[in-house]
């Protein structure tokens, strides 16, 4: 007579191979699950005025330049899905795994920021149109006090998720009011662009 193994003495069997476990599983979440992974390629980006603090405010109100930020999101995505099975699970054998959270197939590489309209500052510097200006302005997400040079933030290139808020700050003291009106210019892996036209930035 066959004599039946039950699950527990498969446990058991399992737990006295002396093979490590990543050396038959390779999955960062555990040995096991299959699951549909669905990432997203970015189709647009919006912009907001937003003070420090998190409040929306119009482009043209004029506030400290170290108070106001012109703030930018995902706007529009399209799903890409593929499928992801770890090539070492054990048949029969299932492990909970939380799939990772959807992210751009890009990355974030660059940031570009062009003067559209000459204005000139308190300390007699001026900004030419078509002048790139990206050097005046720091970048970090929305939530970290700290912001950093655009290059510096990017320098691997940036992995996106939907719920991203970033800022961008402007670091020169004007010295008096003065509306800065700008394009931006987001750059992707793989030679996607996307630029927002007619920005605004009051400050003072």
């Amino acid at each position: 007579m066959k004599k039946l193994i039950t699950t527990s003495a498969l446990f058991i069997t399992l737990a006295m191979l002396p093979i490590a476990c990543s050396e038959f599983c390779n999955n960062p979440c555990g040995c096991g699950p299959v699951f549909e992974v669905i990432d997203f390629r970015v189709q647009s980006f919006e912009t907001l005025s937003l003070t420090t603090e998190g409040q929306q405010v119009s482009p043209s109100t004029s506030l400290p330049y170290d108070f106001i930020t012109k703030s930018f999101r995902i706007k529009e995505t399209q799903n890409v899905s593929y499928f992801e099975e770890s090539n070492n699970s054990i048949p029969g054998v299932a492990f909970a795994c939380s799939p990772p959270s959807p992210q751009s197939q890009e990355k974030m590489i660059g940031i570009q920021i062009i003067n559209s309209k000459e204005v000139e500052f308190a300390d007699g510097e001026i900004f030419k149109v078509g002048q790139d200006i990206s050097d005046f302005f720091e970048v970090n997400y929305f939530f970290v006090e700290q912001t950093r040079p655009i290059p510096e933030f990017l320098e691997n290139g940036l992995t996106l998720f939907r719920e991203d808020l970033f800022k961008l700050v402007f670091t020169k003291n004007p010295g008096k009011e003065v509306q800065l009106e700008f394009s931006m210019r987001i750059m992707l892996e793989g030679g996607l662009e996307f630029n927002l036209q007619n920005e605004i930035l009051s400050i003072r």
